[in-house]
């Protein structure tokens, strides 16, 4: 069963046994403990000792690639996402983008691309040390690891535990859609984090107003410049937060920061969103298509009872079971409680936004109404929205202990994230770095020029 893109004729795979490559294994366990040492120091912020655990565990797990950034790609390549993810940040799509905003709306590779091309900034400034596809090797261990502090940052918020909310949390930034897409498709899909972070600092603002309406739209347009789709997902959450708390709270002050928080952050991408239709005037062909985006992109993320799959993944392998039934054990044990209430509403929505247009071959009327807003027809990865509902998810099982779990809980999540995730046939492996150029009428062929 193909899981991906079918492999490139050019691609050269990369075997790095551990008996082979013992001494790359060997550094990374070390570098492990010398970052869980730190986890230990009691004089360092709670917050520093989380993150330094939570870098080393990743580290470990995704071992050899912290000994192997320079010289091999993580995953598959070439593949079509990822070899034009290199060659646009090669070719300076995102300087032409942001420094001759002019010019670029005549740049068909600006076009493709869209406004949201910050994540080749992050690897222009890794490339300041790095070499080969180093610069995208090395995001490829930090956003996992990003992924699982920002939404332990959320969970410990909810929860009160910090050793709580990094155990819950461990699947959201190490989840196999993450990997999946680490194999095959760009890196900014990868960037969940930038989500977490965003919904970390609207619980702020809900608790403590004050700076932290004014922080949390600038959070927002960093995630929007990096991944304008997390954002999208983030918009319809937060708006839905707010209606929701408006209605409970009728005026009171939490409403009235959340609304100036998230009306901010709606203000403050409006030029994106300008932008990018400008960005979009004059292509035809797919890339002008609403109908090629639904029945030729959006239509992939489908369900299947039979195998128990959606998105080409099996559901038991892609989300962490015994959190869900957590989750699903707080939602009637706390059923009255309006924390519980909002996270299990939202992760309902998001959940049947994720389901794409037609699951089951019935037509989704909440995905397709969505899809009526302008400029949402571009949507062509309803999957984006499970990592929003999986955040309310793994938020309610944050909630179902009365107590701080116990340390050993760890190790056993850990195993079985090695022997659901890492064993998976879609968790990447290593690549050769290969040279694809383009073809020379590539633009053309895609409506672009």
């Amino acid at each position: 069963m193909l899981y991906g893109p079918p492999p490139d004729p050019k691609q050269l795979e990369l075997v790095l046994t551990l008996s082979q490559e013992w001494p790359a294994y060997l550094a990374c366990l070390v570098a492990a403990l010398c970052l869980s040492a730190l986890a230990l120091v009691p004089r360092l912020p709670t917050a520093a000792r989380a993150g330094a655990f939570v870098l080393g565990q990743v580290v470990l797990l995704t071992a050899p690639l912290g000994a192997f950034l320079n010289e091999t790609v993580y995953g598959s390549f070439p593949t079509p996402d990822k070899n034009g993810q290199l060659q646009f940040y090669l070719r300076g799509v995102h300087k032409s983008l942001y420094l001759n905003p002019v010019d670029a709306l005549h740049d068909p590779a600006v076009k493709l691309i869209g406004v949201h091309a910050g994540h080749h900034w992050v690897t222009e400034f890794f490339d300041l040390f790095l070499h080969g596809y180093g610069a995208l090797n090395v995001q490829a261990l930090l956003w996992p690891a990003l992924g699982w502090f920002c939404a332990a940052l959320l969970l410990k918020e909810l929860c009160g535990s910090w050793r709580t909310a990094v155990i819950i949390a461990m699947p959201f930034g190490m989840g196999l859609h993450v990997f999946r897409d680490l194999n095959w498709h760009t890196i900014e899909k990868t960037s969940v984090a930038l989500m977490a972070l965003y919904a970390w600092s609207l619980v702020k603002v809900a608790k403590e107003g004050g700076r932290w309406r004014f922080v949390a739209p600038f959070l927002f347009l960093l995630m929007a410049l990096d991944n304008l789709y997390l954002a999208l997902v983030a918009g319809v959450a937060a708006g839905l937060l707010l209606i929701g708390t408006a209605l409970r709270q009728r005026g009171q002050s939490p409403t009235k920061y959340l609304a100036v928080a998230i009306l901010g952050s709606a203000l403050l991408i409006l030029p994106l969103g300008i932008y990018q239709s400008m960005l979009l005037e004059g292509t035809t062909g797919k890339m002008a298509d609403p109908e090629a985006f639904l029945y030729e992109r959006a239509m992939l993320d489908t369900l299947s009872l039979w195998p128990l799959q959606w998105n080409r993944l099996e559901i038991w392998r892609a989300v962490n079971l015994p959190w869900v039934g957590a989750a699903l054990y707080v939602l009637w044990r706390d059923r009255r409680h309006g924390t519980v209430q909002a996270l299990g509403a939202l992760a309902l929505v998001l959940t049947l936004l994720a389901l794409g247009p037609k699951p089951l071959g019935v037509w989704n009327p909440i995905y397709m109404g969505l899809r009526l807003l302008p400029g949402l027809w571009r949507l062509a990865t309803p999957e984006v929205f499970f990592e929003g509902a999986y955040l309310c998810i793994l938020g309610l099982a944050s909630l179902a202990p009365k107590k701080p779990l116990p340390r050993w809980v760890y190790p056993i999540v850990a195993l079985g994230w090695v022997l659901i995730v890492r064993t998976h046939p879609a968790f990447p492996g290593f690549s050769a770095l290969v040279e694809v150029p383009f073809s020379e009428n590539w633009a053309l062929q895609m409506g672009l020029q």
